[in-house]
Order: C-alpha cells, then sequence, then structure tokens
C-alpha cells in the first residue's frame, strides 16, 4: 500500500467511526457552524486524493481529468441536494434551538463510495487504465463525487434551516400564533405544525 494512503487512512477511519457513534439520531443545528463538517470532510476527501492524484500530464490528460472530475462534482452535488430534502429540519420556537434527522441511508453511502473508492484501486492494481481512462482518475471521480454530495447536502440544509428560523421569528414578532415546534421536511414546503403548544 503506498505510504501516503497509511496516513490518510487513520483519518478516514477517525470519520466512519465517528459517524457510526453518532448514527441517526437527531442532531441540533447551529446555523452559523453548518460549514464545520462539509470542510472536514472535504480535508479528509483532499487528502484521500491527494494521496494518489490522477494524472495531470500531458494536455489531453488534464482536459480530460478536468472534465471528468467537473462531472463528478456536478453530479455529485445534485445528489446531495435531493438528500438534504429528505432531512426533517425542526425548530423550537421558544428557544430557537434547531435539529435535523438524517436518513440511516446516509452513512451506508459514504461507507460504499469510500469502499468502491478503494476496491477499485485493489482490483485493478495492475491496471493503470480502463478503457483509456487512468484507474487513478476513475477513483478520484467517486471521491470527488462524494466531495460534491456533501457540499449539495449541507447547502440545501443550511438554507432551509435558516429560512425556518427566519421564519419563525417573524411570525413570532408578528404576533402569530406559532406551534411549540415547528417542522419542515423539504425545501419550499410550508412549516408543517409539530409537538401542540
Amino acid at each position: 500500500m503506498d505510504q501516503r494512503i497509511l496516513y490518510a487512512l487513520p483519518f478516514i477511519l477517525l470519520f466512519v467511526a465517528l459517524r457510526l457513534w453518532r448514527g441517526s439520531r437527531a442532531r441540533k443545528l447551529k446555523v452559523e457552524a453548518m460549514w464545520i463538517r462539509p470542510f472536514i470532510i472535504l480535508v479528509v476527501l483532499g487528502l484521500t486524493i491527494y494521496a494518489d492524484p490522477p494524472p495531470l500530464a500531458p494536455l489531453s490528460a488534464a482536459i480530460v481529468t478536468l472534465t471528468v472530475v467537473g462531472l463528478a462534482a456536478v453530479a455529485g452535488f445534485g445528489f446531495g441536494w435531493w438528500r438534504g430534502r429528505m432531512v426533517r429540519i425542526s425548530i423550537d420556537v421558544e428557544t430557537h434551538a434547531l435539529t435535523s434527522q438524517q436518513s440511516p441511508w446516509a452513512l451506508l453511502i459514504f461507507i460504499a463510495i469510500m469502499a468502491v473508492r478503494f476496491g477499485i484501486r485493489y482490483a485493478l492494481q495492475g491496471a493503470h487504465t480502463v478503457g483509456g481512462v487512468p484507474v487513478a482518475l476513475i477513483a478520484d471521480g467517486v471521491t470527488i463525487f462524494y466531495g460534491g454530495n456533501i457540499a449539495g447536502l449541507q447547502l440545501e440544509q443550511w438554507l432551509r434551516a435558516r429560512k425556518l428560523l427566519s421564519d419563525t421569528i417573524a411570525a413570532k414578532a408578528a404576533g402569530k400564533t406559532v406551534p411549540s415546534e415547528v417542522t419542515q421536511a423539504h425545501a419550499g414546503d410550508a412549516a408543517e405544525a409539530g409537538h401542540g403548544s
């Protein structure tokens, strides 16, 4: 195994362990700190790509690489946005505390993507290309897809959480009756009443 992969592996295992520990329990959301989690994930993914970077020379290889990277990032972002819409976000109207309940599939998707990435490297370790496409680029495309997925997931939740918070504050300021907990299951949906006041 490449020594750089050995350096990145502890970070990956630590992240997976933390995700397993937290599971799919409802967790508190702080709108102003929602950038921290995706930043950590993107750093871990960046270390993974650094451990085995795709070819960037000659120019034709660089163009193919950038094309694959761009498509993987866009596809991952779209997939993450779709996943984000499945997350339920709630707010306590008294304390303005936000919580989110993620799908249990989120962790399985992460593990599957990382397993596919490393599986590709080992299954094709004797080959440098598959159908003219470098094996390292295929593996990194999967990693970048996941990075885009995280970015889309977090952005969708951040926009929805911020709107739910501002709508709740505005409703209280206007003297409107607000239930003790307001939940929004999908972006663009009207807020749903939660527990009775």
